[in-house]
C-alpha cells in the first residue's frame, strides 16, 4: 500500500517503464489487421479488468465509427444475462470458453485482461482458442499467471498491483487509440 500519492505515481511510472515497446506494437498491429475485416475482437476479463473491458470497446467503436473505418469491438463481459445464464446452468469456469468456435472464431483476436492472469475462466478460454487456432494476446500483472504461458503475445506488466494493473490496461489502449487517430 501506498501512502502518499507520490509513492503510487512513482510505482506507476516504474510499470510504464519496464512496458516492452514492442509488445504494444504487436498489439496494435493484430488491431490494424482486423480494420474493415470481417473478423472481431474479443476483449475479456473480470471486475475491474471486465469493467475496462467495456470501457475500451465503447471508446474504440465511437473512434472508429468517427473515422468511417469498420472495427468489430466487442466486450464479452457486457451481455450480463448471458454470464449470468451461463455461470448458472453451465459454469463461470465456461462462461468465456463456450463462445469459442461458435461467436469467437478462427481469424478474431482475443485480449484478456487480467491481474493476475490465473483466473480460471479466462484460463480455459485461452486453452480452448489455442486449439482453434485463434489470436490471442492478454495484458497481465504479477506473475503473468497460467495466461502468460498460453497466450501468443503477452504484455506482461511485472506489478504487484492490482489497481495499477488495471491503470495500464486503460493506459495502453487509450495510447493505441490516439496512435489511430494521428494515423
Amino acid at each position: 500500500m501506498v501512502n502518499q500519492f507520490s509513492d503510487y505515481i512513482l510505482r506507476l511510472t516504474q510499470a510504464l517503464d519496464n512496458i516492452q515497446e514492442e509488445s504494444i506494437d504487436y498489439l496494435y498491429s493484430q488491431i490494424k489487421k482486423r480494420i474493415d475485416s470481417k473478423h472481431s475482437i474479443h476483449l475479456i476479463g473480470n471486475g475491474g479488468s471486465a469493467a475496462n473491458a467495456s470501457h475500451i470497446a465503447g471508446d474504440f467503436t465511437k473512434t472508429f465509427t468517427m473515422l468511417g473505418l469498420k472495427l468489430n469491438f466487442i466486450s464479452e463481459t457486457d451481455n450480463s444475462c448471458y454470464v449470468t445464464a451461463a455461470s448458472n446452468d453451465i459454469d463461470f469456469s465456461e462462461v468465456y470458453s463456450t463462445l469459442v468456435g461458435i461467436k469467437i472464431c478462427s481469424g478474431d483476436l482475443i485480449i484478456y485482461l487480467s491481474g493476475s492472469g490465473n483466473s480460471i475462466n479466462l484460463v480455459k478460454c485461452a486453452q480452448k482458442a489455442k486449439k482453434f487456432g485463434i489470436d490471442q494476446i492478454g495484458i497481465l500483472g504479477y506473475s503473468g499467471g497460467r495466461l502468460k504461458k498460453i497466450l501468443d503475445k503477452p504484455i506482461h506488466i511485472k506489478i504487484n498491483d492490482m489497481e495499477i494493473s488495471e491503470d495500464l490496461q486503460l493506459i495502453i489502449f487509450h495510447y493505441i487509440k490516439q496512435r489511430f487517430c494521428r494515423e
